[in-house]
């Protein structure tokens, strides 16, 4: 007997994996961008830590809200709700 093949849910799991990836990239590109400008700043010279441990803490935040769904607390964290 063949197999069928659901080509939406496999066109659906594509799609959200270039998602994810895309936001990923937007992440660390932009934050690069913004990172670099500021860093000329004397006084933001520590800004890349300071950032990544708030960010490192965000993302707890919303994993736990999430109940470790890692779609979910990415969901979360681009919200305009979440703080």
């Amino acid at each position: 007997m063949q197999e069928t093949i659901n080509v939406n849910k496999i066109g659906q799991d594509v799609l959200h994996q270039l998602e994810d990836f895309n936001k990923k990239m937007w992440d660390a590109v932009s934050f690069r961008m913004i990172q670099a400008l500021l860093s000329q700043e004397p006084i933001l010279k520590d800004s890349y830590t300071k950032t990544q441990e708030y960010r490192k803490e965000r993302w707890q935040k919303a994993l736990t809200q999430a109940h470790g769904d890692k779609r979910k607390a990415y969901q979360l964290l681009a919200s305009e709700e979440f703080n």
